[in-house]
């Protein structure tokens, strides 16, 4: 392989770097057309060659998806795009924490019976070191917040289900700050150590059923009362640009620090 040959390559998979990233990132969302080959080899300041072997590259990996004649879309279909879409659409509005809960309701009963199932005797110890840790934060007068999140985590990390660990990552920040405020009521931080005690003695005896009863009874109490309302609301994700959208509404393409000072000529 040649210099040239060598640049080049190395330019495309920097190409595929920088897609991958803004896509994560939410930059990039699901259902997003990007330009032409010829706009984006414009912004990225690359050959239209390099920018054509990077699409292919990210079609292959199923982070986009080509529609002959419509144009290239982030794939609705990923679980990397999926997750950075709910990452940058959560806010700390009441109705966004409405809907999260809502959420926690249907997925974290499945992640406490899947981690009473599959948890290892060091993931075991592992809560149980967590929840010494929230004793201590209570008696020292504090919420015991950081330690409720690492105790979430950890029982979603002992799933063994990487797709479970990526969505509880994702929507990690809010909760944590919807948590901080819940356990800011009188009482709540010890109802909600009595209730994860609950949850970690079904995770040690391996009671999957227990795991997932206890896990409700846990999300109950620990619920803020103002998000208990069934009115519905009118608000949703935005929705997908239609295939007729022009150029304009097209997303521009930032330039990282990755693909700065490389040029065409270093790719040809």
């Amino acid at each position: 392989m040649t210099d040239q040959a060598a640049k080049g390559r190395r330019l495309y998979e920097d190409i595929v770097q920088e897609f991958s990233s803004l896509i994560r990132q939410g930059v990039l969302k699901p259902g997003e057309r990007l330009p032409s080959e010829r706009v984006l080899a414009d912004q990225l300041q690359v050959s239209r060659s390099s920018v054509r072997e990077a699409l292919r590259s990210l079609e292959l990996q199923g982070l986009v998806i080509s529609k002959r004649g419509s144009g290239t879309f982030i794939n609705t279909d990923n679980l990397e795009s999926m997750v950075a879409l709910l990452a940058s659409t959560l806010t700390s509005g009441a109705d966004t924490l409405k809907h999260i809960f809502e959420m926690r309701h249907m997925l974290e009963p499945q992640i406490a019976a899947l981690a009473a199932q599959r948890a290892n005797k060091q993931e075991v110890a592992e809560l149980e070191s967590i929840l010494e840790e929230q004793v201590k934060e209570i008696a020292d007068g504090g919420t015991g917040v950081d330690s409720d999140t690492a105790f979430h985590f950890a029982m979603a990390s002992a799933t063994h289900n990487s797709a479970l660990v990526k969505v509880v990552s994702a929507v990690e920040d809010i909760l944590r700050r919807s948590r901080n405020q819940s356990l800011q009521e009188p009482g709540r931080p010890q109802r909600s150590l009595a209730s994860h005690r609950e949850i970690l003695g079904m995770i040690h005896s391996g009671d999957a059923a227990g795991a997932r009863r206890a896990m409700e009874y846990h999300l109950t109490t620990v619920e803020p009362e103002n998000l208990t309302s069934d009115e519905p609301t009118n608000k949703g994700p935005s929705a997908i640009n239609s295939q007729e959208a022009d150029s304009a509404n097209l997303p521009e393409i930032p330039r990282s620090d990755v693909l700065r000072g490389k040029t065409k000529v270093a790719d040809r």
